[in-house]
């Protein structure tokens, strides 16, 4: 009897300890300042350098983690024939000091030139060293014009 009650007090106390995660919603417009590069090959064949670094994220939950991040995202894409590909990291702070790894994938380009695909977090530290999550994005715009539409989930632990 003694051990069962030690046992389940034992169980009872690393369950107190537990954090539970949280699927938070992700909807937001990131705002940022692009350098990219396009590199004609030949007709109808461009290879694009991606280079954005952003301000921060307008969100819908301004609780959101997403809301302050900020920092550089890279890559590069190929466009043939109209097709494009191509993948990326991003390398973002928040507010807490934290830092996040998003991988970011090329499904296609709109009519308007603005480049839309998925994205997911690859780890990071703090917060985001067990994150879990993505979704898709919509990015484009010269300038101070330049926005990318995020939508999707992230699991926090």
């Amino acid at each position: 009897m003694k051990m069962f009650v030690m046992s389940a007090a034992l169980v009872g106390a690393v369950g107190v300890g537990t954090a539970q995660a949280e699927t938070i919603s992700v909807e937001g417009v990131g705002k940022g300042t692009p350098n990219s590069m396009q590199m004609p090959v030949g007709e109808g064949m461009m290879v694009v350098h991606n280079q954005v670094e952003y301000d921060g994220f307008e969100t819908t939950d301004p609780d959101s983690p997403f809301a302050s991040l900020s920092g550089p995202c890279f890559g590069a894409a190929l466009v043939d024939v109209g097709a494009m590909q191509g993948s990326g990291y991003c390398h973002y702070s928040d507010a807490d000091g934290d830092m996040a790894v998003m991988e970011w994938t090329v499904t296609g380009m709109g009519e308007e030139g603005r480049i839309t695909g998925d994205w997911m977090v690859r780890g990071g530290t703090g917060k985001w060293a067990e994150a879990e999550g993505g979704g898709t994005f919509d990015a484009g715009g010269e300038g101070g014009d330049y926005t990318n539409m995020v939508t999707g989930e992230v699991t926090m632990p």
